[in-house]
């Protein structure tokens, strides 16, 4: 049906388009959650559904399917239950927070010291966001979701590439 490399390049695309999309409605609507929200769930829609008719899955995909649907699950029960105490949290800090993780999961898993310290990388620069918007939740504040697309969205389209030339290399030697 389609190759991981494919997955892995709709995941890129996807989440830097939908942090790029939250970026322009937060500045363009007076009060844009709910464009947000269906941005992140139609969006989120596309990778999530590849990886269920995947036909090699592996943990890796699973994780990040499921972690990206709690996690969207959560912003829609903030927003919808309007718990105000929780939305700096939930729209902002839980986005570092998830990445963080996600991608130390990632450079665990992955195979290839480039793919391992991109990974690296991408998880200690949202533990750097996670960790300065635990403390305050407006430092980034008109730029967080270009980092986000950055830092989250463009190490997956750097690793398509990557994770090419390794197979390539794998292939030739064997």
């Amino acid at each position: 049906m389609f190759t991981r490399q494919t997955l892995l390049l709709w995941w890129g695309l996807t989440v830097t388009v939908a942090y790029l999309l939250t970026q322009y409605f937060g500045r363009t609507m007076e009060h844009g959650h709910g464009a947000v929200l269906w941005t992140w769930i139609i969006a989120m829609l596309i990778p999530v559904v590849m990886t269920l008719l995947l036909d090699k899955r592996n943990a890796l995909a699973w994780v990040w399917a499921g972690a990206t649907v709690l996690a969207t699950a959560e912003n829609y029960w903030a927003h919808a239950a309007e718990a105000k105490a929780i939305m700096p949290f939930s729209f902002h800090t839980l986005w570092f927070l998830f990445g963080a993780l996600g991608f130390a999961y990632t450079a665990s898993a992955v195979e290839g010291s480039r793919r391992k310290q991109l990974y690296g990388l991408a998880a200690a620069l949202n533990l750097i966001g996670t960790v300065a918007l635990t403390f305050n939740h407006e430092l980034l504040e008109g730029y967080q979701y270009i980092i986000l697309a950055v830092i989250q969205g463009v190490p997956m389209l750097l690793d398509v590439p990557m994770r090419r030339q390794q197979h390539e290399a794998e292939t030739t030697r064997n």
